[in-house]
């Protein structure tokens, strides 16, 4: 996946039992700026209200979803 356009952030999710069925969400594998790896909710809506913004130090760096295959 290529995130040279996109901006990551971390966002906190209001209600996370809602995006367990939302097609813009995929589970993801995120690696961080300091080298590990996290599973993360990965929302492809940029408008969603179930988000809460927040500064947070963790700076993801890629985006590996568990639904699509890396080519």
């Amino acid at each position: 996946m290529d995130n040279g356009n996109t901006r990551l952030r971390i966002v906190r999710l209001i209600e996370p039992s809602l995006c367990l069925s939302c097609k813009f969400a995929a589970i993801a594998t995120v690696e961080m700026d300091n080298g590990s790896n996290r599973k993360m909710m990965h929302c492809k809506r940029l408008d969603c209200d179930n988000w809460q913004t927040e500064e947070t130090e963790d700076q993801p760096l890629t985006i590996f979803d568990s639904n699509k295959e890396d080519t």
